[in-house]
């Protein structure tokens, strides 16, 4: 290591190289002080041996001269005295010197010294090494994340630290300082708060790699992105932190929803088939049965068989009634009720939308208890369990016999929704395990199958927290599990409005508007409601005009959507103009096929009625909204009033 030996005395300078260089040091001596800084100031020097006593500069002033210099502390510095006062070594260590040497010098302790000055500088060494590593280190990081077109942040226990270029632009933000005020989980969409929290305790806490996410993050602007959060413990500035990068998935989500839709139409067009089979049946003899009811009216008409022939064309109606409902559980946008799925029911739609392809391959033995709700939308709840029908299915195609599927659903210990879909078929083979759900993958024929079936049902079950496993045994048969996380349990909405309050006594006419683009629904409902005052009006402009000129109406059943003015925009316009009339709506719906709709219904406290509906239900909603029923319900209001004061 570099030495410097600063002393007017020659000898004493010969004397102290010699025993340095045989140490192996690297020795320049000069006789004076200002020498020797100048020495240092073109070369540090690792130690130096300092003379008190020097001609002009002293030994102590040069000792304060180093040490105020940058990067001074770092070299250890012996004053050699002859000085052995207390007072006078205090004055030593108070210029900033490492160590002294007493003189005369003995070699002995010499050496005792110079071995105590070595050590600390070869520790000094080492440090200067690592800190400009860390340095080296933390620069090539910042050049890294700063050039990666991935969203980096760096957080301590939550506090940002570092957020890079791309972190700042994905989220809308052109202050670095702000954004990093703010504690880093002000950045997480409130509802994924508790998965933020769950992750730094369990593997940030720990100082654990996190396995990568999806989390939702919320921009300056409020608005809402989905990426896919991966975390990892580093080294930051010195203290240890946590770096997660966030990929951006709006064009994964984009991709996927384009291949969720395309699946969703290959199996409509598989079941297509399927579907009119089971509608042509009914319909057959509903047609039939109509045209003979035409016919008997045209001559003798025996009353019991009329009868008949109109209690079969409404059985027959009814059926095809409940096909269009189980059809609309799997054509639900994903934007209708996301989050709240009634297992059972889209199950039992589900079957029946695949009972066609099922009844001519094998035998369906249902198994199916309660289970709780479940946190996914109804039609993709449906998609997954139309696809694993399907499968099973396909997959007995051939078989004769014995062949049956088998359906069950239970709740696990953990209070998890689990429902299975069994065949007895020739199961899968071990070489195509690893690969059923990979997009794309299929062993099917090219006119049969997508491949993207199982792979989707893997993506809408993990997405929904789930879990999608497959028992499988060549020769035995094959078994899907779904397991699906209930859903938080929410208040039932107060039903109070929709409920029928059964209205006794003589008939009472009540004054009826019924509002639809189909003039022949308003021209069965008035049929249906002879003795009442019914007028009937085609499309939501005329109806706006007619309430709005205060015409006084008992019940208005208007049509949800219509074209140009909807029946949501009838009921906003009029209801702003009389608050009162709001009551007396009552919508009907073929379904609702946009997020307003779906989510208007869900918060109307109105009563809906589904098409086709039920002529009895029109009724009793028409008789207990008649003046006589409304002046008793103002009546039993007035008595309960009464009785509380």
């Amino acid at each position: 290591m570099r030495t410097l030996v600063v002393d007017d005395s020659a000898s004493m300078r010969r004397l102290l190289c010699d025993s340095l260089e045989e140490r192996g040091h690297e020795c320049v001596a000069a006789e004076s002080a200002e020498v020797g800084l100048a020495a240092h100031l073109e070369s540090p020097f690792e130690i130096m041996l300092v003379d008190w006593t020097l001609p002009g500069m002293s030994g102590l002033d040069l000792c304060r001269e180093i040490r105020s210099m940058p990067g001074g502390d770092d070299v250890i510095i012996l004053v050699v005295t002859g000085r052995t006062r207390v007072e006078d070594l205090t004055a030593v260590l108070d210029a900033g010197a490492s160590d002294y040497v007493a003189k005369p010098l003995e070699p002995e302790v010499l050496r005792t010294r110079l071995m105590v000055a070595e050590s600390r500088a070869r520790e000094l060494s080492r440090r200067r090494q690592l800190e400009q590593a860390m340095r080296d280190s933390e620069h090539a990081f910042r050049s890294l994340i700063e050039s990666s077109p991935d969203a980096v942040l760096v957080h301590r226990r939550g506090d940002i630290r570092y957020a890079n270029p791309r972190l700042l632009s994905y989220l809308g933000y052109t202050d670095a300082d702000a954004f990093c005020a703010q504690p880093a989980e002000a950045i997480v969409h409130a509802p994924d708060r508790p998965l933020w929290r769950q992750r730094l305790e369990s593997y940030a806490m720990r100082g654990e790699p996190a396995p990568p996410t999806e989390m939702r993050l919320v921009r300056r602007d409020g608005s809402v992105v989905t990426a896919e959060a991966m975390s990892m413990p580093v080294v930051f500035m010195g203290e240890p932190c946590t770096l997660k990068t966030l990929r951006d998935l709006t064009e994964r989500k984009e991709m996927q929803a384009h291949l969720v839709m395309t699946d969703r139409m290959a199996s409509v067009g598989t079941l297509a088939a399927g579907v009119a089979h089971e509608l042509n049946n009914p319909l057959a003899y509903v047609v039939t049965n109509l045209e003979l009811i035409r016919e008997a009216l045209g001559g003798t008409a025996d009353k019991a068989e009329l009868e008949t022939l109109a209690t079969e064309a409404a059985h027959g109606a009814e059926r095809m009634r409940q096909i269009i409902r189980d059809l609309k559980t799997f054509s639900r946008s994903d934007d209708e009720r996301s989050d709240n799925a009634e297992v059972l029911s889209v199950l039992h739609s589900s079957i029946s939308i695949c009972s066609n392809e099922i009844r001519h391959r094998a035998r369906l033995v249902r198994d199916l208890a309660e289970v709780p709700r479940v946190r996914v939308s109804e039609s993709r709840l449906g998609q997954v369990f139309v696809a694993l029908l399907m499968n099973a299915a396909q997959a007995l195609e051939g078989r004769t016999g014995d062949a049956e599927i088998h359906v069950r659903t239970s709740t696990d210990d953990r209070g998890w929704a689990q429902i299975e879909v069994e065949d007895n078929g020739p199961g899968i083979p071990p070489e195509v395990m690893g690969r059923i759900f990979d997009p794309f993958f299929t062993t099917k024929a090219q006119d049969v199958g997508t491949g993207l079936g199982l792979s989707i049902c893997h993506n809408i079950v993990t997405a929904a927290r789930g879990r999608l496993e497959v028992e499988t045994e060549p020769g035995r048969g094959t078994c899907f599990r779904v397991s699906l996380p209930p859903a938080p349990k929410v208040p039932a909405r107060s039903a109070t409005s929709r409920k029928l309050r059964a209205v006794g006594g003589e008939f009472v006419s009540a004054r009826v508007l019924v509002v639809d683009d189909e003039p022949l629904v308003g021209r069965s409902i008035r049929r249906a409601l002879k003795g009442h005052d019914v007028e009937v009006v085609s499309g939501g402009a005329a109806a706006i005009e007619l309430l709005l000129e205060g015409r006084p109406f008992d019940v208005i059943f208007c049509d949800l959507m219509m074209p140009t003015v909807s029946g949501m925009d009838v009921f906003e316009r009029v209801s702003e103009a009389n608050p009162e009339i709001a009551e007396r709506f009552v919508f009907m719906t073929g379904g609702a096929f946009t997020p307003r709709a779906h989510r208007f219904l869900e918060t109307t406290e109105n009563e809906a009625l589904e098409k086709p509906f039920d002529l009895r239900l029109v009724r009793e909603i028409v008789q207990q909204r008649s003046p006589d029923a409304r002046e008793a319900d103002s009546a039993s209001a007035d008595v309960i009033e009464e009785g509380t004061e």
